[in-house]
């Protein structure tokens, strides 16, 4: 398997933590509520491109 299978994984673990920093640690996350729903709304059409794709047979 190559790298490319793996990023997006990694990306989403960025991100999580991304979100746990703002919420725990500087508690400012309605301030990056556009940062938010921009990210969700990525990963989630990421995800769904990745399910049609490697849908298994």
């Amino acid at each position: 398997m190559t790298l490319k299978i793996f990023m997006p994984f990694v990306f989403l673990v960025v991100f999580l933590g991304w979100i746990f920093y703002r919420v725990f640690v500087k508690k400012d996350i309605k301030q990056h509520s556009n940062s938010l729903y921009t990210g969700l709304i990525f990963i989630g059409v990421w995800g769904l491109i990745y399910f049609l794709f490697f849908k298994p047979h």
